[in-house]
């Protein structure tokens, strides 16, 4: 059966992890931001993300640090890293950073986008079901695309959908492998 999962799980984890945990939840948080009140969030958008992604970031390195047994899922040591320093470009270049806040979450929805549809494929061909991780790959993959032809077109628009990125990000559809092998969709 297929089910969204978050990438980092609280349940036993040493209070870094915890930290970590809640660090990757302001992304989807203040993707909620974006989606209630695109307007007020654009105006401070670049110092937003830029604070969040450089706490995120850095909190999942300490943590990756201190737990060295711990299973990072798809948010990596490099993840982390790219995180850091995209929340330091963003809070040192408030001023041009809408057009590359757009187009680096472009690109990471691309990225999750080839993840979901790489494992649609691989449940289709074991015979489990595939339409849910297909359907969020269809999603990021359009979102990231949107994204990438029109940074800044229109801004609000922009917003909403960088809300809708911040939502889904630090989430992935997984397939677990008890499916039986019907070759059916959801």
């Amino acid at each position: 059966m297929s089910q969204i999962e978050i990438d980092r799980n609280p349940k036993g984890q040493k209070i870094p992890g915890k930290v970590a945990f809640v660090a990757t939840l302001l992304l989807p948080i203040l993707g909620a931001a974006c989606l209630v009140m695109p307007e007020p969030v654009a105006e401070h958008l670049p110092h937003l993300l830029g604070g969040v992604m450089l706490f995120v970031g850095t909190a999942d390195i300490v943590t990756d640090i201190l737990e060295r047994n711990s299973n990072p899922g798809k948010i990596t040591v490099g993840t982390d890293v790219v995180m850091i320093v995209l929340g330091i470009v963003t809070l040192l270049n408030t001023h041009e950073s809408l057009n590359v806040i757009a187009v680096m979450w472009g690109l990471l929805g691309l990225e999750n986008a080839a993840a979901e549809i790489d494992e649609s494929l691989k449940a289709y061909a074991a015979g489990h079901k595939w339409i849910a991780p297909l359907a969020s790959g269809i999603f990021e993959l359009v979102l990231g695309t949107m994204l990438l032809l029109a940074p800044i077109a229109n801004l609000g628009h922009h917003v909403l959908l960088l809300g809708l990125e911040l939502v889904v990000y630090p989430f992935h559809v997984a397939s677990h492998e008890e499916q039986p092998k019907a070759g059916r969709a959801e």
